[in-house]
């Protein structure tokens, strides 16, 4: 069993980590010591995310202990963990009631059940048919954008924007209430062009939005963002996979239901398992079930589906949703900016690498799915085996000291180079000291179907790229024409594979150029402009011709 297929293993119901003999020995004695006792014993489960082990002690207890406030809490705190959110609501009703905690808080879930069950925003009054200014003005729903954020999400979108306008589009990007203003200090205009494309900010002012129940939230998304496609009039609505996934579509469709203008749903990512960061429960509970009705719901009430890379758009497909409404838009590179270069010696020689060859990767340290540990790993086989490997990761985040832990244990600390977060202007230096760049991702649901941007770009200049054996990035590598596989999660198996590639560097170089000439002329951002012209033109019927006001 590889390591990524142990971490996802449902949790054991003994609690080991806590030297239990049986669920029935404890139950024993829990049942002379009462309530704090076993409230205790499940705070040292939940602390130990041993989820399912508590559970099968409070079935076995039934209602002994439902009077308790205490034991109401953490057991709450459990169901919460295992994605049990209605159940949680109820328990939560109970703490109100005995004054445990605030009715803002029961609010607050009771939003999110809301929005789980189907409960949608609907704007007040009659449908009020729309007019299009013209069919080429696209609005482009979104949950934040540059300038004032650059991260995966907003850089696809933002090159994309560009891409429609060079394909003569002419798109309007209207944020989500609560940005820029979640993110700067000071004031910021509300609507301004980035780039040439024109940029709208739904703004309440200083009014805190942070805690409004998400249904509340998304009503008043909806609400705020009707009185300016009332400006707009826009031919298509174009929204992208916000923070859980579909809430900014359902915003889109009741938009929709209200002016009649056409909705384009991009699906992202996979939104219903990131409720959870234990890849243990992510594919199962209550809210994961239920994202994943709602999501399932808005790809079928929408015009067209558009999806990011095939391995996407078979699972799609594979859920209902008709192949012919389903369009792919890619992710790609830059190839202006991302463009071969020798490595930075100066930078090298700064972070105590020297002419050392190295294996890297450039990605954030927050979700186990990135799997560094297992280029770390691979660091300290090749080590063994007397090779000078050094490891480069670029990124920061939650797990960082984690796995600089790891490489200390290992004793590699002297290989391995974190070099935190990156100035996106500088990236390709760091980009540059990657002699073999690795994308480690495990059999997690959004690294098995979701392309990631990174390796896009590595390709763009001209890197050896090898990737886990997930389907989508071998999509992209699709070995052996344009890159290297290894098994996910497995570092002996990463070991064999960099040993091989650096062996023959003919090859290496063959598949590296292999990437670099698919790249520039399939997978560059600007490609994407006439793929999102010729997907809208299905969605309206009006006919674009000549002297339309833009």
């Amino acid at each position: 069993m590889t390591n990524a297929e142990e971490k996802k293993r449902p949790a054991g119901g003994q609690g080991a980590n806590h030297g239990l003999q049986s669920l029935e020995a404890l139950e024993g004695v829990i049942s002379g010591a009462g309530a704090p006792f076993a409230v205790s014993v499940l705070q040292a489960l939940r602390d130990h995310r041993e989820y399912q082990a508590a559970m099968d002690l409070m079935e076995r207890w039934g209602d002994r202990f439902d009077h308790d406030a205490d034991f109401i809490r953490v057991r709450r705190d459990i169901l919460g963990k295992l994605g049990q959110i209605t159940e949680s609501l109820v328990l939560a009703n109970t703490l109100v009631d005995h004054g445990h905690i605030t009715a803002v808080s029961l609010v607050t879930l009771e939003g999110r059940v809301k929005e789980l069950h189907g409960v949608r925003p609907r704007i007040q009054g009659p449908h009020r048919p729309v007019e299009p200014i013209s069919s080429r003005r696209i609005l482009h729903l979104v949950k934040e954008s540059r300038p004032y954020l650059s991260n995966g999400f907003t850089s696809r979108s933002h090159y994309n924007f560009l891409a429609e306008k060079a394909a003569g589009l002419s798109p309007v990007v209207m944020t989500e209430p609560g940005f820029p203003r979640s993110v700067v200090d000071g004031p910021f205009p509300t609507t301004r062009q980035v780039d040439g494309v024109q940029h709208v900010h739904l703004d309440l002012g200083a009014a805190n939005l942070k805690g409004m129940p998400v249904d509340r939230y998304l009503q008043l998304f909806a609400d705020m963002a009707y009185s300016r496609v009332r400006e707009i009039r826009p031919a298509v609505i174009h929204v992208s996979s916000g923070r859980r996934g579909f809430e900014t579509a359902l915003v889109a469709l009741a938009l929709r239901e209200k002016t009649g203008i056409p909705v384009a749903y991009e699906v992202r990512s996979f939104f219903e398992s990131n409720w959870t960061d234990d890849v243990r429960y992510e594919a199962q509970g209550e809210i994961y079930t239920r994202r994943m009705e709602r999501e399932l719901e808005c790809m079928r009430a929408a015009d067209m589906v558009l999806t990011i890379g095939e391995t996407m758009k078979r699972e799609l497909s594979s859920r209902g949703i008709p192949a012919e409404k389903i369009g792919v838009i890619p992710n790609g590179a830059d190839c202006e900016r991302f463009t071969p270069r020798s490595r930075p010696v100066e930078l090298a020689e700064f972070l105590g690498i020297g002419t050392s060859p190295t294996i890297g990767y450039v990605s954030n340290m927050d979700h186990a799915r990135e799997s560094q540990e297992t280029l770390i790993r691979a660091t300290a086989e090749l080590k063994r085996q007397g090779r000078t490997e050094h490891c480069v990761l670029v990124g920061d985040g939650s797990r960082r000291a984690e796995l600089e832990a790891l490489a200390n244990s290992l004793s590699v600390a002297e290989r391995v180079h974190f070099v935190g977060r990156v100035d996106h202007g500088r990236i390709m230096d760091y980009y540059a000291l990657i002699d073999v760049f690795v994308v480690p991702r495990i059999l997690e649901r959004a690294a098995i179907y979701v392309t990631p941007l990174k390796p896009f770009e590595a390709m763009a200049m001209r890197l050896p790229v090898v990737v886990s054996n997930v389907p989508a990035l071998t999509e992209i590598a699709d070995p052996p024409r344009r890159g290297w596989s290894f098994v996910a999660g497995d570092p002996e198996s990463l070991a064999q594979v960099i040993t091989g590639v650096r062996s023959d560097p003919a090859e290496m170089a063959r598949r590296a150029q292999s990437g670099f000439d698919w790249v520039r002329e399939q997978r560059q951002w600007k490609h994407n402009g006439k793929r999102y012209r010729d997907y809208f033109a299905h969605l309206t019927d009006v006919t674009g011709a000549p002297g339309e006001r833009d």
